[in-house]
């Protein structure tokens, strides 16, 4: 039985002094202090190109063709349901997913800043620059096999370039990007970068980004608002320079997980996406269980026990009537290893504007329902930060659609309605404009069927309320139930349509009198 090759290292870079070869000894040191082997051998190759950035060049390459094949619908599906579940497993080992939020100081000052170096002016604006540097790249790769690419600073924008050109025969065993500017849209103006990630691509195993808490170059958060199905790790008080990323355990880990492989004996990570085997039922069911289970876990004591007394109801009575043959708490999510971040969107949004108890009822804080939210999300084998999308999303679209008083009141919303307060046709509208924003947020595509659904069901309640409207009293509780689903679905619609996910021809034609 042969053994597996060992992928090539390769570094790149940003514009400071780091292109000398001072990053291998302190990689090396790292590797060996996480458990891994050292760099002795292992193949590790880091272009020097601060030339080339720096001056110009006579060099007249032109910009290397991406190479990168189209998929089909099917094979997308796969490949993102590959990389989601690879990501899934290496926050498992690394940590939580954490993307930061946007500062708006760094968000004006950095791309700018970036400008005025020249060596990033020139790389970012001049065609000749960026194609000299990727061809001098190339030129250091090997001609098949994998490799892992690390890279840092402007090295994380040479190596997203990189990453659609390489050679057909190059697989990336991982990507691991360090003080990365590459959040900042204005760094993108030009280029196809964007626009070519935003799916994984098909010779890549995954992407870690990993951001300093005191680092300015990164903005203070990660790049996975650019690049949704990246993992953004934080190091809390890292600066800029390489030294203070490539020595810590997080990136040693992740280096020496694409090189050596996992040091953990519970990852193992599928190949090909299985087959499903569980029907829309079952899925709500084994859904419902769990996220009650992961409820019951953040309830205050003093509701816990009568809680979980009546989950222990509800998964007898779901058992009995379904069938169900796998009753573990929470059951066995082996079950659900075929959800994938599109497939699993609007069974999680169910559940989590569900009473997992129903017909009990015991209250419930949001607090819990948002961290009940992030642990199943996890539990089915998907990162803890698509969880958090998924809360982001619920959240803006409840606000947005069914605004308590509060968030009248005060300029800054408070928390959304309970969804046990909530007409069902509001319910409705909010599950599917969450959906909507989390596949926006998510880098999804978007299902056109939302917009179309929530147009015509909003002429069909103003159909009904002009037909009832002339012989009832205002104030009948038919004509009200309508006139708070319309307002419910002409917020729908707005909200789609600010976020640029529907045509708005006819916007102001809709009130919400």
């Amino acid at each position: 039985m042969g053994t597996l090759m060992t992928p090539t290292l390769i570094y790149l870079h940003g514009i400071g002094t780091d292109h000398d070869d001072a990053w291998r000894d302190v990689l090396a040191h790292a590797l060996r202090a996480a458990g891994y082997p050292g760099l002795d051998d292992v193949d590790a190759r880091a272009p020097k190109y601060p030339n080339t950035l720096r001056y110009p060049s006579d060099e007249n390459h032109p910009l290397p063709p991406q190479t990168v094949r189209r998929l089909t619908t099917s094979q997308r599906d796969e490949l993102r349901w590959r990389v989601e579940r690879a990501t899934a497993e290496l926050e498992h080992e690394l940590g939580a997913h954490s993307a930061g939020r946007l500062t708006p100081l760094a968000a004006e000052t950095v791309p700018a800043a970036m400008r005025a170096l020249p060596q990033a002016r020139r790389y970012l604006e001049n065609d000749a620059t960026r194609a000299n540097t990727l061809h001098r790249v190339l030129a250091t790769l090997p001609e098949s096999g994998p490799i892992v690419l690390v890279a840092h600073s402007l090295g994380s924008i040479v190596a997203a370039d990189l990453l659609t050109r390489l050679p057909a025969g190059v697989t990336v065993a991982g990507m691991i990007t360090l003080g990365s500017p590459a959040g900042h849209l204005a760094l993108h103006r030009g280029s196809d970068r964007l626009e070519v990630l935003r799916d994984p691509p098909e010779n890549l195993a995954w992407w870690l980004n990993v951001w300093g808490g005191a680092d300015p170059v990164t903005g203070l958060r990660g790049i996975s608002h650019r690049f949704p199905w990246v993992l953004d790790i934080a190091l809390p008080a890292a600066r800029h320079p390489m030294e203070n990323y490539l020595g810590s355990p997080v990136v040693a880990t992740a280096i020496g997980r694409a090189l050596f492989g996992s040091r953990s004996r519970e990852i193992a990570t599928a190949q090909r996406l299985p087959e499903p085997w569980i029907d829309d039922v079952e899925l709500h069911a084994y859904l419902l269980l769990a996220y009650g289970h992961f409820l019951a876990e953040h309830l205050p004591h003093d509701r816990r026990a009568r809680f979980r007394a009546a989950l222990d109801v509800t998964r007898a009575d779901l058992t009995d009537r379904l069938d169900l043959t796998e009753t573990g708490e929470p059951p066995d999510p082996a079950r659900l290893r075929t959800l994938s971040k599109s497939t699993a969107l609007m069974p999680l949004l169910a559940v989590a504007t569900t009473n997992p108890i129903a017909p009990y009822h015991v209250d419930l804080t949001t607090a819990a329902r948002r961290q009940a939210l992030y642990d199943v999300a996890v539990w089915v084998g998907l990162y803890s930060g698509y969880g958090r999308s998924l809360q982001r999303a619920l959240t803006q679209a409840s606000m947005a659609i069914s605004p308590t008083w509060a968030d009248r009141a005060w300029l800054r919303p408070r928390r959304p309605r309970s969804p046990s307060q909530l007409d069902p046709v509001e319910l409705t509208a909010i599950r599917l404009v969450a959906a909507e924003l989390a596949r926006q947020q998510e880098g999804l595509d978007s299902d056109p069927e939302v917009y179309l659904t929530l147009t015509r069901v909003e002429s069909e309640v103003r159909r009904d309320h002009a037909r009832l409207a002339p012989f009832s009293d205002p104030r009948a509780p038919a004509l009200r139930t309508l006139n708070r689903q319309r307002l419910a679905l002409t917020r729908a619609i707005r909200t789609l349509e600010k976020s640029g996910l529907g045509a708005a021809p006819d916007a102001e034609g809709r009130d919400e009198d």
